[in-house]
């Protein structure tokens, strides 16, 4: 058996030849990467993603099912090592995907997953998080919206906000108080609530880069199917750190960037395009530029390895670690500085260009948009406690209401 052989790797091959233009297959295996981005340009990554998802290649080593092919992790990995070498796009939109389908795949009933997962990998529903509210970032386990059950379905209320691009999506992971009798961490529950259903207000904000990507969403009677329930009734906040596990890895990559900035998720340019740029300004004739430059590469290269170490641990199989704090902290410090660079490469046209200088202006608008890393997803700050208390084995901060029923913690 060869590298690739996989269980259904001529049906696959057949799908990619009826959904890729003609002369992908030729340009791939002739490594043509001009032909392949010119083709790229013409694909609709939607429908194509809709394919593959529909014929279970999107997840693979789910279960039939459950929208993937019951493929064991390994062959699994060899059909999107696949789709991965020939570039195809493979990814639905949204956080569905990356955050949403290992906590329901980890920790829905056969039923549940039957219902959340098909849509979910073809792309039919986009996901977004409802995690974070007015009151509880940091401190996310003191959240107060609620779920009190009522036969076959939960009634939600409360708030949520910085949902990135929950104006977009299909369907949210909700994490909301089913037992507020318990100690915070004990009464949550994890949902996946219809972001269509009556009761759902969405309500946008802009960020400092004039960027509408972050909401913030009122729930009002919002009903949700008991069928939607993702975790145990009050395991929530285990499921829930499945989730945040996976979005610090996926808020932690490094992969080659082969898309216009402004479409990855943290933002920013690549160091490649630093390079080019720095170059053309003369920020490269002296030491302290190319000083600065040498700094950013070995960052990267060292981001690069710590990714790599938490990529290996999910391909052996193994649950989501710590090790997705200590990427997503090197990750949002790296992408920083490199944005800092690169507007110290850029001179006096990071702070006034023509009006007409389009080049520059995305420049400024990526360098803003990544003041954002060390927030999102959980502040750099939180990281690093966590990173103190569960690698490096520090005791945790004091609590005098550990153990509290959450009624009884006072709130502001």
């Amino acid at each position: 058996m060869t590298e690739l052989d996989f269980p259904g790797r001529d049906e696959l091959l057949r799908l990619l030849g009826e959904i890729l233009p003609d002369g992908w297959a030729e340009a791939v295996a002739t490594s043509d990467e001009a032909t392949v981005l010119r083709l790229r340009d013409t694909l609709d990554n939607p429908s194509v993603v809709q394919a593959l998802g529909e014929a279970g290649w999107v997840a693979p080593h789910f279960a039939v099912d459950h929208g993937g092919r019951g493929l064991d992790r390994a062959d699994a990995r060899r059909a999107l090592t696949m789709l991965q070498l020939w570039e195809v796009p493979h990814v639905p939109r949204g956080s569905g995907l990356p955050l949403a389908a290992p906590t329901i795949d980890q920790w829905a009933s056969d039923e549940t997953k039957a219902r959340l997962l098909p849509p979910l990998v073809s792309g039919a529903e986009r996901w977004c998080q409802l995690f974070s509210e007015p009151g509880a970032g940091s401190d996310m386990a003191s959240l107060a919206t609620t779920a009190l059950r009522d036969g076959d379905e939960w009634i939600v209320n409360g708030q949520k906000v910085w949902t990135t691009f929950g104006h977009q999506a299909e369907m949210a992971m909700l994490i909301a108080r089913t037992d507020p009798d318990q100690p915070k961490h004990k009464g949550i529950t994890y949902f996946g609530l219809d972001m269509r259903a009556e009761g759902v207000e969405v309500r946008p904000l802009i960020n400092m880069a004039g960027q509408l990507e972050f909401n913030e969403i009122f729930l009002t009677d919002v009903r949700v199917p008991d069928l939607n329930r993702i975790s145990p009734i009050g395991e929530g906040w285990a499921a829930a750190m499945t989730t945040l596990g996976a979005e610090r890895f996926a808020l932690s990559g490094t992969r080659k960037k082969k898309r216009k900035s402004s479409d990855e998720i943290l933002g920013g340019k690549p160091l490649h395009e630093v390079k080019t740029m720095a170059a053309a300004t003369g920020a490269t004739v002296d030491s302290v530029g190319r000083q600065a430059l040498s700094a950013r590469h070995i960052e990267g290269e060292l981001l690069r390895l710590i990714a790599q170490r938490a990529r290996d641990r999910r391909a052996a199989g193994l649950p989501v670690g710590p090790e997705g704090s200590i990427s997503k902290i090197a990750k949002a410090f790296t992408n920083q500085r490199l944005q800092e660079t690169a507007l110290g490469a850029l001179g006096a046209d990071a702070t006034a260009w023509d009006r007409d200088d389009a080049a520059a202006a995305e420049w400024v608008t990526q360098f803003l948009r990544t003041r954002a890393n060390s927030i999102e997803g959980g502040t750099s700050e939180i990281q690093r406690n966590i990173v103190g208390e569960r690698v490096l084995g520090l005791p945790r901060e004091p609590d005098p209401f550990k153990g509290a029923a959450w009624t009884d913690v006072p709130r502001s």
